[in-house]
Parts: structure tokens; sequence; C-alpha cells
């Protein structure tokens, strides 16, 4: 619990630097500085009650921004100081997420307690081959070292992805840690990960209370697939030594937030669920007059990534890393206009194997300055290395207004764009009426049922259409004047949500849905008005 000076950190990281370019030097000699010169950080309260926490299980059901980085670097200090030599696992949901989000906060939070990477730990290698002789080696080493972080004293943990069948199955751990929890497959962690928790060493490690135990982090589910980590919950309070639930809010951790965080997080989503689920911690209640009623996670989500490309922690993802993104195919993408956000999905259709994919979901906020321009640059950056530079773009009516500040309509504007940027665009919304909201309702249901001979598969990649995943989950219908399903767009007017989680995202991805499928309606009972779409 101790922190370097900014002078010191500057320092010993020079020094890292050089072990790095020679390959070798001492570096016992610099974990003995490291330990010398380190100053006491506190802990709030939700901190201090988890590094108190004796029971096997500790569940951390905490808010953005209550410090789960720091406790996280404490965790895996107290693991190497109480158990060196052991193997452990740490859990995510994709390969992806553990590489660009989960790991560069793990060494964040290491750093916190003095345990730098490439001198106290190495990620994905052994260390130098000089200090092999005297560097801890685990009682069960790996036999690659690709998806192994392994320390000085010879502890060891393995990445475990949950997007690869199996990944983790037959090892044997010490002890179990996992991120983003509320992503993780409950399934999946009883099947595969939870087993291997037979031991490498029951005599050396028999007295430490860390050995056997499991600590899951997450802020409160925003889905119902996440709720299965809240059941921890009833069973702290049932077996309260095997089992300890800590919840909190971000408001613990005030000291050490920047001034306004909390302020500038709300102005964003006045009183909305959402804000109070990811900042304060307070569960949503899930509804069930769902808009997309049939949307099954299980049936509908998959991960898919290309974990070549990925080849170091911290780098930028791009569309070279989506293993399921077919080359030799046209985009097709799906945009919803605005002030306050510009929305865009990512698909394809694979006609051959009858499948329509969501391969990933976009937006920019008005608030933060940005306009459609930018969601189309960003889209462009993301695709710069997709083989076909060809787009067809489906949007809402509004696409085909002129609004005065422009001779070219808001669609005309994307097209030129694009083309400056080296991509073909092809416009395929034409006439000024949206079609009704009972019709997309019905064509959804249909699409998602797959009961029918010959029925179109729709897939969604669930690690890059977060926020849109969400939007859909959460998009409620209401009913119209004349009975009809409508889907609920309040939340765009009262400002409850924050854009990215409201309806916008899922109306973009209505519009290549209905323009390419809408034909499934006929002979379902459904009232088709005319239509024109290219």
């Amino acid at each position: 619990m101790k922190k370097l000076s900014p002078s010191q950190e500057l320092a010993l990281q020079k020094e890292i630097d050089k072990l790095k370019k020679t390959g070798g030097g001492d570096y016992e000699r610099l974990i003995q500085q490291v330990a010398a010169n380190r100053k006491y950080v506190r802990l709030n309260l939700p901190q201090l009650m988890a590094t108190l926490s004796k029971s096997r299980t500790l569940v951390l059901e905490w808010g953005r921004g209550t410090g789960k980085t720091t406790i996280l670097g404490h965790r895996i200090q107290s693991l190497a100081r109480e158990m060196p030599r052991s193997t452990g696992l740490f859990v995510g949901p994709t390969y992806q997420a553990i590489l660009t989000r989960i790991v560069p906060s793990l060494v964040q939070g290491l750093e916190m307690f003095g345990l730098y990477q490439d001198l106290h730990y190495f990620i994905g290698r052994q260390p130098p081959e000089r200090w092999r002789t005297s560097w801890g080696k685990s009682y069960q080493p790996p036999r690659k070292y690709d998806n192994y972080i392994t320390f000085w004293n010879g502890m060891g943990i393995h990445l475990i992805s949950q997007d690869v069948p199996g990944d983790g199955r037959g090892l044997n751990s010490d002890f179990i840690l996992g991120d983003e929890a509320a992503l993780l497959d409950a399934r999946k962690l009883q099947e595969n990960t939870d087993p291997t928790l037979r031991g490498t060493n029951t005599y050396e490690f028999k007295r430490s209370h860390l050995f056997g135990s499991r600590m899951y982090m997450s802020s409160t589910p925003l889905t119902p697939e996440g709720a299965w980590m809240l059941e921890y919950e009833q069973k702290a309070m049932k077996e309260p030594k095997g089992f300890n639930f800590i919840s909190a809010s971000c408001e613990h951790n005030a000291q050490n937030l920047k001034p306004g965080f909390l302020e500038e997080a709300k102005q964003n989503s006045i009183a909305n669920w959402i804000f109070e689920a990811e900042y304060l911690n307070v569960r949503p209640k899930f509804q069930k007059d769902s808009f997309y009623l049939l949307l099954d996670a299980d049936k509908h989500l998959y991960n898919n990534y290309d974990y070549s490309f990925y080849d170091k922690v911290g780098k930028k993802p791009d569309c070279r890393g989506d293993a399921d993104l077919v080359k030799g195919l046209p985009l097709i993408l799906g945009v919803d206009w605005g002030a306050a956000i510009n929305s865009m999905s990512i698909n394809q259709h694979l006609k051959t194997i009858n499948e329509y994919r969501t391969l990933k979901s976009l937006y920019v906020l008005g608030e933060n300055a940005e306009t459609q321009d930018d969601l189309f640059r960003k889209f462009a950056e993301y695709y710069e290395h997709h083989d076909t530079k060809v787009v067809y773009l489906w949007y809402d009516n509004t696409g085909n207004i002129r609004t005065g500040h422009t001779k070219m309509t808001r669609a005309e504007q994307a097209r030129e764009l694009l083309r400056q940027l080296g991509w073909t665009c092809h416009l395929m919304t034409s006439g000024s009426s949206n079609p009704h909201h009972e019709m997309k309702y019905q064509l959804w249901q249909i699409l998602l049922a797959e009961d029918r001979p010959g029925a179109i598969r729709y897939r969604m990649n669930r690690g890059n259409c977060r926020e849109l995943y969400i939007s859909m989950k959460n998009a409620r219908t209401t009913q119209g004047a004349k009975g009809d399903v409508k889907k609920d767009k309040s939340v765009e007017r009262k400002g409850s949500l924050p854009r990215q989680e409201a309806t916008d995202l899922s109306d973009a991805n209505d519009s290549p849905i209905f323009g390419m499928f809408h034909h499934l309606l006929q002979g379902s009972g459904s009232f088709m008005p005319v239509l024109r779409v290219k």
C-alpha cells in the first residue's frame, strides 16, 4: 500500500528500460531499491473491508471509480507474498478485453503496490536468461508462456478467456481472479474454471486463507445475463465464512477521484438508472416488455477475435483483430442521425450460410462537439485494413432531408466524406416515410425466433457491440394511439439514459434489417403499407 514519488517513478522506469535493452542486470538490487523508497497510500472503506476478508470467495459489486484497480493490485501482491510458486487463473470475457482493458488495469494496480512489469513480473514471456538461475519457478509451470504472467518468486497467473472453448480446462490452480464479472458466463465458470481449484501444492499452501480462493469484480450488471454474480449476496448471508459479498459506490472513493467526477457523470444522465447502476451501484430492474423480446445472449451473441493481431498488451483495436469480418464482402451500415448522438451499426450479410452479422457498433456524442463526420471518420479508421472498400448505407428518412446548412442531405454528406476517405458508398434508403414501429417489432420477432424453414440467422459480436446490445435489451414497448406496438422513445427526450445506452443505437441497427428483410412480413398477417426502398 505504498507509492513512489513522480521523480522516483521516472528514475526507476529508466533503470527498467536499461534492463530491457541489455537483457540482464541486477534486478534484485532494483527490487530492494523499490521496497526501500515507498510511501503509504490510504485505502477507502470498501477496499479496507476487501483486504480484511478471509472468505474463500470474495465478490465485489463496485461502481465505476470505487477502486477496483487498487484492490486488484493489492490482491495479487498478497497472493505473491503468501503463496510463492503458486499458480492462478485470471478469467476475462474475451482475450481482446483481457489484452486491451483488463491487463493494462492490472499493470497499473500492481505499480501502486511496488510491483513493476519487466522487473517483478513478465507478461507473455519468461524473464531474461541471465535472471533465471535465481528467478523462482512455480510448482506446475506452463508449457508455453504466451498467455501467462510469471513473477520473480515463482508465482504465475494463466490468462483465461471465455471466448476460447474449454480454455483453462485441465489446469490446476491455487486461486481464481475475474474482472468484468458481469460479462462472464456463469455456466462456463462452473464447468471450466471452478474445477481447476485442485491446488498445485496443498501441503505448502493449506495454511493460507488465499489458497483455493476466488475473487470476482464488476460494476452491477446492466443485463440479466450478468445477474449470476448477485446470487453471491445471499450465499454470503447464509455462509459468511465461505463467502463475502461487498457492494459499494464510487462515493466511498471521493478523495481519489478528480474534482467534479460524479457531478460530470450525472450531468450526462440526470437521475437515470444507468448512471445510478454504473456509479452508485443501484441495481436496475430488468424489463420484460422489451421491443426485442426474443433477443437472447446465448443464442444470438458470440465472440470471435484473431489473437495473432493482439500481440502486445494495450494495442489499439482495429478490424484486423476481428475474426468474424469476412474478406471480400462489402459492409452494411445502419445509421441513426441526431444532434445529441450519431449512431452506427456495421454488418455483413453472409448469403452462403444465410447469416446476417452485426460486427460492431459506433457512436459519437454532441456533448463532445462530435458530428456525423467524426462518426464516419471513426468507422474508416477502424476498417482501414478491410480489403473491400464498399459500403451499403441504410438510415432513417431524415438522412434524405436538406437541413439548410448545406446543399447536400445528411446521407449525401456521408457519401462524399466516405468517397474522400477511399470508400465507395451506395445510399440505400429513399423516400420520406419511416416504417411503423409495429412492423419493425414483428420483423425482429420473426428474425430472432429462427423457427421458419430456411430462416435467416441473426448474430451479434458481443464484445464489439456492447452498447448496442444494452440499447436493444433495454428498449421497451409502449402502446400507440391505435393500440399498436411502439418503441418507447421517451428516454431520448427526457435524458433519462446516457445517449449511447438509449434507443438511438437500436434505431441505427433497425434500418438495414428492415430495408433488407421486410419481405419476411409478407404472409405473416402484418399490414404492409406502400414502401419505397432501394
